[in-house]
């Protein structure tokens, strides 16, 4: 994938949101692939219960994960799989421990930033929706 991406996009970046649906439909062969604008929770959930994983940009820092390296990465990448209570069960691939690792809803959505190069914080509410 990195050969991938260093070919198609010119280089190693941090991929946008749009640009990883990119790669989903460009080198994964999905054929729909959405990227959606100021999700609620509700519709991630919606997402889920139809068997969809939803991929989450954020900014890492605001994750809190205990588990990252401190201070945390600047942008990253989750896969919000599931949810119970008032919580998602995401795959995060920062950490050894992330694996059914779960985030309080409250806590993606304000962690819930897509690339912004001049200040994470400023990028959009995103989420991207893989249909199979």
């Amino acid at each position: 994938m990195v050969d991938w991406q260093e070919d198609y996009f010119d280089g190693r970046y941090d991929l946008t949101a749009q640009e990883t649906k990119e790669m989903f439909e460009k080198y994964l062969g999905y054929r729909r692939v959405e990227v959606i604008d100021n999700p609620s929770v509700e519709e991630i959930k919606r997402h889920l219960v139809e068997k969809r994983p939803v991929i989450v940009p954020v900014a890492g820092r605001l994750l809190g994960n205990p588990y990252f390296q401190t201070p945390g990465p600047v942008y990253h990448m989750l896969v919000i799989k599931g949810y119970a209570g008032s919580q998602f069960i995401a795959n995060d691939p920062g950490t050894k421990r992330g694996k059914d690792f779960l985030y309080d809803y409250d806590t993606i959505m304000e962690a819930m930033h897509d690339w912004n190069e001049a200040d994470i914080n400023l990028g959009g509410k995103k989420i991207i929706v893989a249909f199979p």
